[in-house]
């Protein structure tokens, strides 16, 4: 009974945060970036939320469930002897989704702090605060979705599940994604892409239990995507 409320606790904090993370996205489209008109000010609050909504209820639970060392428990570490192996797979991974993404770009700019004449007014200064903001998001989201949810459900209940339930979550965090990507690649192709990513990723998270490489994998992509976006779509 006590390993079944505990398996209860960690869906409910997984639960929580997804619907915190649809609610406050939701608000902050609709209501803080009219008011906020800043590409730097919109990033920081899409940056502040995802580390209220991820970060600080995972690590509550990790704590609550006396796990020993978080760092661990959350993969942010390198097994003796890996370290060229999870840096070089992460990044390698996530070079392949920027190579798609350059052959088959997006038809509009996308995020919020992409969009309308923000798409062409960039200063300098914007991105210097910016782009530091996006690797943060981009690490968030292989934090929890690897670091947490992925290691954390294979040792309650094995791999499979553990990455059935991770790619469900990782389909449903990139829909936005998904839907900038679908009209160059097709709806098929964006959900194929997202799915390698999801599947390959977590086959490297469980063999090294460490998501660090993904993470700075991950950054890559954004940094690149963002980069992209503004050359793209600048006058």
């Amino acid at each position: 009974m006590e390993n079944e409320s505990r398996n209860d606790g960690f869906i409910a904090v997984i639960l929580f945060s997804a619907a915190a993370a649809g609610l406050l996205y939701l608000i902050q489209q609709y209501w803080i970036d009219p008011l906020l008109d800043s590409r730097p000010l919109s990033a920081l609050f899409r940056t502040l939320r995802m580390l209220i909504v991820y970060v600080i209820p995972a690590i509550w639970w990790l704590n609550r469930n006396n796990k020993e060392g978080t760092f661990n428990s959350l993969g942010l570490s390198f097994p003796k002897g890996q370290k060229v192996f999870i840096i070089g797979t992460g990044l390698a991974l996530y070079s392949i989704a920027l190579a798609a993404f350059m052959l088959w770009p997006p038809q509009s700019c996308g995020f919020t702090f992409w969009q309308a004449n923000r798409c062409t007014d960039t200063v300098l200064s914007d991105w210097a605060f910016t782009l530091p903001l996006i690797c943060i998001m981009a690490m968030i989201t292989d934090l929890w979705t690897r670091g947490f949810v992925l290691l954390q459900a294979a040792d309650k209940w094995g791999e499979r599940p553990a990455i059935l339930l991770q790619n469900s979550l990782w389909l449903i965090l990139h829909l936005y994604e998904l839907e900038l990507l679908a009209p160059s690649m097709s709806w098929v192709g964006a959900i194929a892409l997202a799915l390698f990513l999801g599947i390959i990723g977590d086959l490297i998270a469980l063999r090294t239990r460490s998501v660090v490489g993904l993470m700075a994998g991950h950054a890559l992509l954004n940094v690149g995507w963002a980069i992209s976006l503004a050359t793209w779509f600048s006058p």
